[in-house]
């Protein structure tokens, strides 16, 4: 087992992601490598689930219903500066981006590098 997939083994994540097909796949994939797969399907979901699991690294869409990615964020850094947020949009603009944020993919999205990505935060928290 490779240096990064013993590290992704210990983390937990939450991924949150409104598109059916899309959180499924990436889903799928994510929870075969990491320790524990928390998943929403919304940004308030989302946040509910980050202040009850406290999950190592967050990895969210920006544009879903009820609360959008922004928003999610801010609140999550309200209650911790430090955690890792990865953002995954369809956008390659400023609105799609946050300077709160490690690191941003733009879908569709590269399994391997995100899982880089993921690995990458957590040996630099």
């Amino acid at each position: 087992m490779t240096d990064i997939a013993e590290k992704l083994k210990s983390l937990t994540v939450l991924y949150v992601e409104d598109e059916d097909i899309t959180r499924e796949s990436l889903g799928r994939f994510m929870r075969r490598r990491v320790k524990k797969l928390y998943v929403a399907e919304n940004g308030k979901a989302g946040f509910e689930i980050f202040l009850k699991e406290n999950p190592d690294i967050v990895v969210t869409d920006i544009e879903m219903p009820l609360m959008n990615g922004h928003e999610m964020i801010e609140k999550i850094r309200e209650h911790s500066s430090n955690v890792p947020i990865i953002v995954t949009t369809a956008y390659n603009d400023e609105q799609h981006t946050s300077d709160a944020v490690n690191a941003v993919f733009i879908k569709p999205i590269i399994q391997d590098d995100l899982m880089r990505a993921i690995s990458s935060c957590f040996l630099n928290v």
